[in-house]
């Protein structure tokens, strides 16, 4: 009995000393309620020659003074000191520090994150900053798998490869694992011995320092014990709270991850409780998120949280675990699902990241691995690099599939070299074509229910663009503040969302929506009425209850009937001139009888096909055939059409693409005066192309080169350049500037 009793005692001490080692930790570093910094950065987006305002406020319960350090993490770098000046207070409980970052013309793309300290007697606080130039490569590091000999020497040799790879971002994942977390918890059940190699998190952070990579801690709930669902949300708050207690000084520690996936908008309660719980302990914690593609409503919703800052979206490529489970998504979805989210997290100036994924399930696995083949690999990254909006991407993961696996399998070090190509080829497309908004966008309305909608409305219009060489961004529909919380639904339009489509010239194309919640309708008709340009395409010509649709229209529809061929009423483009027919592939769609519009075409029955109507201060085009069937019938009239709406928003296009597919992925913007275009084929054969400068001047000289290869494709006055033949090789781009060459005298 005496001997249990010991054993007991020794196990109670060892147990209080455990506990008492991570309550000292944590009140060192935690800041205390006496002393309170906050931190902020400005802008949030930077670019090179500009300069970064860093501000820093303290609280203090007792006048007095107070020491504070300041620390950047400079991308590829390393930390460096930043000096932070006193400022004049009006409140002397309060302090207020400024400093000034210069963005010099070498300086590093990646994400930039200041750590803040501030000490009073035997108080401390720290707040943190970070602010973005150019494009994050980022991974998912996964904790878990470093060596367990000598754990440094593994992550050293990684974070130097990933660092050469073009790498400038880390999510630390799978901190927590059935088996242990690997740090010294006193929340979870098998925590890490302090001090020991399965201690990993404080090592890792600083070596991430070292190395210049900054890092986001992907947290989970309590993995080392069965738990009920129902704990898990504050089993994950309270792992928050603790490696914010002891890593919060990190350099290299800008925020949180939740490690909780989801593919609909159950998964929005869940990140607003994260997110809320990380920005608990300091509003300069960036917070991110992965979510499935699944529901195009989620990509609003989560846009609506304002304390989430990053969302990755996953495109489910690669992962098949059977093809009559789950179904591999062509490659240039990647371009369409990074788009959906990124044409919601704009408007709340929040980061889109690409997801890229390095492994393989059963018909997709290489040389018999959990492995993504080099080509898989590049075709994903050259779709996500042309997409417009997202600022990187994310690999899912170059620490296990290609680091790991390469020690032991020669077939991933095969896989690298498909990561190092298309790093490379990211870097140039996303930094030249893919620069800039078309202003063409594909608005995705409210709807709780959007399963079948998603495959029978939005990606036929997504790939007929592609076949017209076009590349619209996605824009789905995004809550009003206040109502944004599930399932209530929202009855008003997002003003925030109207009044970033009107200022950013946004053509708004609506693709067979037949009808229009209130949010939507409203906002539809006040996009209209405020100068915005709507192109409204069939065979559903959307209702609303906030508009008359014959007012919206100009007219009134007819019964639906077969149609043969369509001709141009009006000399209204360039390429579809008065009275040209197009012959169609009979198809049923309605006319419609003009009130206040003007008919722009008409069918063989002479009733009108297409109508132009000024509604309010803007223009609202429509046309009852689907957009699918128009650019496979029509295409020069759709982009007479499309050009004409965009000239009414003052926007011209840099060129036309003769001969694209479904198959392509296109991108194009302008920089001064040079121009851009990138042109990556998906199909497995060659294919040949006719590209056409648009609006050049006439008597002015310019040179057509292939960016990829170096090479002069064409050299002369525009006026003599007709079109460009463009051999696109198999599985592969190409990127073509144009540039206006200086008269010599």
């Amino acid at each position: 009995m005496k001997k249990l009793f010991k054993l007991a005692f020794l196990f109670f001490i060892a147990a209080c000393l455990l506990i008492s080692c991570g309550k000292d930790e944590s009140s060192r570093r935690s800041p205390s309620s006496g002393l309170v910094l906050e931190t902020t950065v400005s802008p949030f987006r930077t670019t090179r020659g500009e300069t970064v305002v860093v501000e820093s406020t303290v609280r203090m319960a007792k006048a007095g003074q107070v020491k504070t350090e300041a620390r950047l993490l400079i991308p590829g770098k390393g930390p460096e000191s930043l000096l932070l000046r006193e400022v004049e207070s009006a409140n002397p409980a309060e302090k207020k520090f400024r400093g000034e970052i210069k963005m010099d013309s070498n300086a590093p793309e990646g994400l930039y994150t200041l750590t803040v300290t501030v000490v009073q007697g035997s108080q401390q606080a720290i707040s943190k900053g970070s602010f973005l130039l150019g494009n994050l490569i980022g991974d998912f590091t996964i904790l878990s798998s470093f060596a367990t000999y000598d754990p440094e020497k593994d992550m050293r040799a990684y974070f130097e490869e990933f660092k050469k790879s073009g790498g400038n971002l880390v999510i630390l994942h799978s901190l927590i694992t059935a088996d242990r977390a690997y740090y010294p918890s006193a929340v979870c059940l098998k925590p890490a011995a302090a001090g020991s190699p399965e201690d990993r998190i404080g090592l890792v952070l600083k070596l991430a320092a070292e190395y210049g990579l900054t890092a986001l801690l992907s947290v989970s709930w309590d993995m080392t014990r069965e738990m009920p669902y129902s704990e898990c949300l504050d089993s994950t708050k309270k792992i928050i709270n603790e490696l914010w207690n002891f890593y919060g000084d990190e350099p290299a520690l800008a925020g949180f991850y939740n490690y909780q996936e989801g593919s609909g908008t159950y998964l929005v309660w869940q990140m607003r409780e994260f997110c809320a719980a990380a920005k608990s302990h300091d509003r300069g914690l960036l917070t991110a998120c992965a979510p499935y593609i699944d529901d195009p409503l989620l990509a609003g919703y989560l846009a609506a949280i304002d304390d989430l800052d990053i969302v990755i979206y996953q495109g489910a490529v690669m992962a098949s675990y059977r093809k009559d489970n789950r179904r591999c998504f062509p490659y240039r979805r990647v371009k369409d699902f990074a788009s959906l989210s990124a044409g919601a997290t704009r408007v709340r100036n929040k980061i889109t990241l690409s997801h890229v994924e390095l492994f393989g399930y059963l018909e997709k696995q290489y040389a018999g691995t959990y492995l993504a083949s080099p080509e898989d690999i590049y075709r994903q990254m050259l779709s996500a690099a042309s997409a417009s909006g997202p600022e990187g991407i994310v690999f899912f993961t170059y620490h296990y599939n290609i680091y790991d696996y390469a020690k032991t399998i020669p077939a991933a070090r095969e896989s690298r070299t498909g990561v190092e190509k298309g790093t490379a080829a990211f870097k140039s497309i996303a930094s030249t074509a893919a620069r800039d908004s078309s202003h063409l966008g594909l608005y995705i309305p409210y709807n709780d229910w959007w399963a079948d909608r998603w495959t029978a409305t939005v990606v036929p219009a997504l790939d007929a663009f592609r076949s017209l060489g076009l590349s619209p961004d996605i824009l789905p529909f995004i809550p009003r503040r206040g109502e944004e919380i599930l399932p209530y639904y929202p009855y008003h339009p997002d003003e925030e969302q109207l009044e970033y489509l009107l200022k950013n010239r946004y053509v708004l194309v609506l693709s067979d929506i037949a009808g229009m919640q209130d949010p939507d309708s409203q906002m539809l008709k006040e996009f209209i009425e405020k100068g915005g340009v709507a192109l409204l395409f069939g065979p559903a010509i959307p209702y609303g209850d906030k508009f008359e649709r014959e007012e919206l229209c100009g007219g009134q529809e007819e019964p639906a009937k077969l149609h043969y061929w369509i001709k141009i009423e009006k000399p209204w483009g360039m390429r579809a001139q008065k009275d040209r027919i197009f012959d169609l592939k009979t198809v049923r769609a309605s006319s419609w009888q003009p009130v206040t519009a003007s008919a722009l075409a008409s069918f063989e029955d002479g009733r009108t096909a297409i109508l132009a109507n000024h509604f309010g201060q803007g223009w609202c085009f429509t046309c009852p055939l689907s957009l699918k069937e128009a650019a496979r019938d029509c295409p020069e009239l759709v982009l007479d059409l499309i050009d004409l709406a965009l000239d009414k928003c003052g926007v011209k296009r840099g060129f036309d693409v003769i001969g694209s597919g479904e198959e392509f992925d296109l991108a194009e913007s302008a920089d001064g005066d040079s121009r851009y275009l990138a042109v990556v084929n998906h199909s497995d054969s060659p294919r040949q192309i006719s590209v056409i400068p648009l609006n050049l001047e006439p008597q002015e000289t310019y040179e057509i080169k292939n960016e990829v290869s170096g090479g002069t494709l064409w050299v002369g006055k525009a006026g003599n350049l007709r079109s460009l033949a463009v051999n696109l090789p198999a599985c592969d781009y190409v990127l073509l500037s144009v540039r206006r060459k200086p008269a010599v005298y």
